[in-house]
């Protein structure tokens, strides 16, 4: 078998084959810093952390960079809007660098709880400042970027003479055209509308982060004090930690157009290569069909679904796990649009509560039957651009069959329930019923219970029933005796 993924270059899903045998170098796009993960966020972290764990699976080695925006994502694409770390922080009445710290430590504390591994480098905009402007000035100097009151523009024109720039999107010049005739204000600084900015003058304005570019234009030293253009980050943090020419990028399928095709371009105007050979974009999560959006009062961030602080009855007090929330998020396909609900979440708590209770079960088992090739189909799966809702389908009819299994009073294999935490463990979810030091208190309590019951004191028996259930285990009695089941 091998693994296959959907590349949006070429509009094809195709057979995976790193640069450098058995490594792989992988760029997916990170946070805008300015306000707390939201759940459409969350899935795409979800799906590029998912596929970092299913290449290691698969034995690759993998260098994982995602990036920090802290500087130069701005409210429009046109290059005439407000910075949206700096309109954020400006609305709380903090620096925007004030506001960025605190943002990060939550962001971490957000995506940690999703069962995301920090990945191997997270460079900030902000860090990178002196290598953009090196790379502006290799840009201009190949030809393909010019100057206006200090701003250094992309010459789109210019550029797709010779390499071409609707590869990614598939739009041609004129397509770009019309389409800027509407979507941005015209400027006169530009000679194209589509034309994109690589450096933007900020000198005499009340921005507040803006650095000191030096650059020679015409063999004339220019001083411009302003900031980096929005796409350039990538593309110099990129090439700067992976080289000119790496495995995969990944990002949403809202950077299919402009930002990933304006990441191409840069990188082929200064670097001859244009990043990455395969190029994944996960779809969007809507809310009843419509865009997330604070207006519609549609919109669910991460940590108030961990915190239960959502105006839903049928939300739990205690709100969703991490688990809970990243079961629910791979059990649609990364590239097939999803409608969030609070049901939905609800239904993958059940699963993930049902997938526990029977993993425990199997543990406490002394079988010698094995049942069936569980990694063999889930790998089937994944080797199928990811496939994470068939993955994790598999494995939830695979506990279905060990229930069975069991219920006949036969005895499946402990590697089965092993296998089960092992590959759900690659898709993120930790299925693993308890810690140890977990289970002995608890086990110490039923050893308490069994006594109460044998001594009538079925009132206290009762009582440590409940604890336990407050805790998270479900108490089964049969007729060998007592035993606790993870509730979830």
């Amino acid at each position: 078998m091998s693994l296959k993924l959907y590349n949006t270059l070429t509009r094809e899903k195709e057979e995976f084959e790193p640069i450098n045998e058995g490594e792989v170098r992988f760029y997916s796009c990170g946070q805008t810093i300015y306000d707390d993960l939201h759940v459409g966020n969350a899935r795409a972290y979800v799906f590029w952390d998912t596929l970092r764990r299913y290449l290691e699976f698969r034995g690759f080695e993998v260098r994982h960079v995602q990036n920090i925006t802290d500087v130069g994502h701005l409210t429009d694409d046109g290059d005439q809007g407000e910075d949206k770390v700096e309109k954020r922080a400006g609305e709380l009445g903090l620096e925007p660098m004030e506001l960025v710290e605190t943002q990060i430590r939550r962001y971490f504390h957000d995506t940690g709880s999703l069962n995301v591994e920090r990945q191997d480098v997270v460079p900030r905009a902000t860090g990178h400042i002196n290598e953009m402007i090196e790379y502006v000035q290799k840009i201009y100097e190949n030809g393909y970027a010019y100057e206006a009151d200090g701003n250094i523009y992309m010459d789109v024109e210019s550029f797709a003479e010779d390499h071409g720039y609707g590869d990614m999107a598939k739009k041609d010049l004129d397509d770009l055209k019309e389409e800027a005739r509407s979507r941005v204000e015209p400027d006169e600084r530009k000679r194209n509308q589509y034309d994109f900015a690589l450096w933007l003058n900020a000198e005499g304005t009340d921005h507040a982060m803006k650095w000191r570019g030096v650059f020679e234009i015409d063999g004339e030293t220019l001083e411009s004090v302003g900031y980096p253009g929005w796409h350039l980050e990538c593309s110099v943090m990129s090439q700067k930690y992976l080289g000119d020419l790496f495995d995969i990028h990944a990002g949403g399928k809202d950077h299919i157009f402009p930002h990933h095709p304006n990441e191409r371009a840069q990188s082929l105007a200064a670097t001859g290569s244009g990043q990455a050979k395969y190029w994944l974009h996960n779809e969007f999560i809507t809310v009843e069909g419509e865009k997330m959006s604070k207006s519609e009062g549609n919109f669910y961030t991460v940590r108030d679904l961990l915190d239960g602080e959502i105006e839903d009855e049928k939300v739990p007090e205690e709100g969703f796990s991490g688990d809970t929330i990243r079961m629910y998020l791979i059990s649609s396909h990364y590239r097939s649009e999803t409608d969030f609900s609070i049901d939905g979440l609800l239904k993958a708590r059940k699963e993930l509560q049902r997938v526990r209770k029977n993993v425990q079960r199997v543990k406490l088992s002394d079988g010698e039957e094995e049942i069936f090739n569980l990694e063999e189909r889930f790998q089937e799966a994944m080797d199928d651009d990811l496939n994470t809702a068939e993955a994790k389908q598999v494995l939830m009819e695979a506990v279905g069959k060990i229930n069975r299994v069991i219920e006949d009073g036969r005895s499946p294999k402990d590697s089965v329930a092993d296998t089960l935490v092992k590959l759900f463990e690659v898709l993120g979810v930790d299925v693993e019923p308890e810690s140890r030091q977990d289970r002995e208190m608890a086990e110490t309590l039923l050893e308490m219970r069994t006594e109460y019951r044998r001594q009538e004191k079925y009132e206290r028996a009762d009582r440590i029933r409940d604890v336990l259930q407050e805790a998270g285990y479900e108490v089964e009695d049969t007729g060998s005796g007592a035993r606790l089941l993870q509730a979830g």
